[in-house]
């Protein structure tokens, strides 16, 4: 099933209905420092711990998981910002006390010089917004300097847990463990690293809320079931590539692979006459007409993938108009986005836009800073402006059609690299031949290429991984 990811506001929604129906508050903090002191000692078999706690409930359950670590025999000691603020928070300082547990207001110079090991990140959790301040700041700056592998509680202190902002420091983390369900901080953050690994506790909650659907591995075989053993090619899905142009072959090149990698059982490239050639090299099992051809004698199809490599003038527009006037279902990407930008034109009524963030800045009419402060806004506001679905690209991929919202967390740093975009829309575009609907489509093509890219990753490494290896280990 699905994983679903929620804001830090849901979460606090989920702990006072929990609580209202008769949870008590300090059964679920010590379901919580069970799961902090767990990861501690994965982290290390025999950890020697300083716990930086903040005052509130972030800190009290760094609190709880430090009178847990104790008792387990670890070595911990408290760095305290302040007073804590809630009763389970006063309880377990005292209880913390009564086991000679040293607890301070001074960060140590050099924790490591003093025997620590790891560091326990306990200053802020999903109620955090803004810049850290003060003391806060100053801790989070020692946390990073110290040396040492740091495990935060929940989300790492000076991160945003529904943006994942960071508005000035915060909490480089080896590990985080965060409770009940993944925050959407801790992906779409433009910091992600920050996060380290990333690991979900369960706390005793009812899983009942509402959030963003991300697919995973686990969900492929149910949404890619084998073909049936009399399919042939003409019912495995016809695309038609609008893309290309003198020095930009390899795009058109790209997402005619991708289609074809990813299922399409008919792959035809509509382009410039002097890249066929080159394109019957590149891609043998695609066919190949001139864009005049084409327009004259319309090759059957059943969607339309354009935009890549095509070009910006006047005759590009026409031409991706009048194929656009004869396509039921589309996928544009690249230079088709951008002459949409510039004035925009009727779409099919099933159409998938693949906008990476400069892209989807030019289609809003603003920024890219804008757009990564809010990727999922962004998405909607595209899909509402056109009416279409989007599939907006980043570390993070979010999928929206006006009505709902998902995200794409598989994927890996491999995949920053040309010719990506240009095989995505291919991908997209056979996904689409036979979706029920095109969120469907771009959930499923954003998932096959970052599962790919992960494999990738491992296989060619981060660095050097190309479009066309990450294609051949496409699901």
């Amino acid at each position: 099933m699905p994983v679903t990811l929620i804001s830090g506001a849901e979460m606090r929604r989920l702990e006072k209905d929990a609580f209202l129906a008769g949870a008590d508050p300090l059964i679920t903090m010590e379901h919580a420092a069970e799961g902090v002191v767990s990861h501690l000692f994965q982290m290390d078999a025999s950890p020697s711990a300083l716990f930086v706690c903040g005052t509130g409930n972030n800190g009290a359950d760094g609190l709880a998981a430090a009178r847990l670590a104790r008792l387990r025999g670890a070595k911990c000691a408290v760095t305290l910002l302040g007073d804590m603020k809630t009763d389970e928070g006063k309880r377990n300082l005292r209880y913390l006390k009564y086991l000679d547990v040293p607890v301070s207001d001074v960060f140590p110079d050099r924790p490591a010089s003093l025997g620590f090991n790891c560091v326990v990140d306990a200053l802020w959790g999903t109620g955090f917004s803004g810049a850290p301040r003060g003391r806060g700041r100053e801790w989070i700056e020692k946390i990073n300097l110290c040396g040492l592998p740091v495990l935060s509680v929940d989300i790492p202190s000076g991160m945003d847990a529904d943006t994942g902002e960071t508005l000035g420091e915060c909490v480089n983390a080896d590990r985080t463990v965060t409770f009940h369900a993944l925050k959407t901080g801790l992906y779409l953050s433009p910091r992600g690293e920050m996060c380290g690994e990333r690991f979900v506790w369960d706390i005793g909650f009812l899983h009942t809320e509402k959030g963003f659907e991300a697919l995973t591995e686990e969900d492929l075989p149910r949404l890619l079931p084998p073909p049936p053993s009399t399919l042939h090619k003409g019912q495995a899905g016809r695309v038609l590539v609008l893309a290309g142009s003198k020095g930009k072959a390899g795009a058109a090149a790209m997402c005619a692979l991708g289609a074809l990698r990813a299922g399409a059982g008919l792959v035809t490239i509509a382009c410039p006459d002097e890249i066929i050639p080159i394109l019957q090299t590149l891609v043998p099992n695609a066919m190949c007409v001139s864009v005049g051809d084409a327009l004259a004698s319309m090759p059957a199809f059943d969607v339309l993938a354009a935009g890549c490599g095509l070009g910006l003038g006047k005759e590009q527009r026409d031409h991706l108009l009048s194929f656009l006037a004869r396509a039921d279902r589309a996928v544009l990407d690249a230079d088709g986005l951008t002459l949409l930008a510039g004035s925009p034109f009727s779409l099919p009524p099933i159409c998938v836009l693949t906008p990476h963030v400069g892209e989807g800045a030019r289609l809003l009419g603003t920024d890219s800073a804008a757009v990564l402060a809010d990727l999922v806004g962004s998405a909607d506001t595209i899909a509402k402006k056109y009416r279409a679905t989007v599939l907006l690209k980043s570390a993070v991929s979010v999928i929206a059609d006006g009505k709902a919202s998902y995200l794409n967390i598989a994927g890996s740093p491999a995949l920053a690299k040309g010719g990506t975009g240009d095989a995505l829309c291919g991908v997209t575009a056979a996904c689409l031949c036979g979706a029920e609907n095109a969120a469907a489509a771009a959930r499923l093509a954003a998932l096959r290429v970052g599962i790919a890219g992960e494999k990738g990753a491992r296989l060619y490494g981060t660095r050097s991984m190309l479009t066309g290896e990450m294609l051949s280990l496409l699901r």
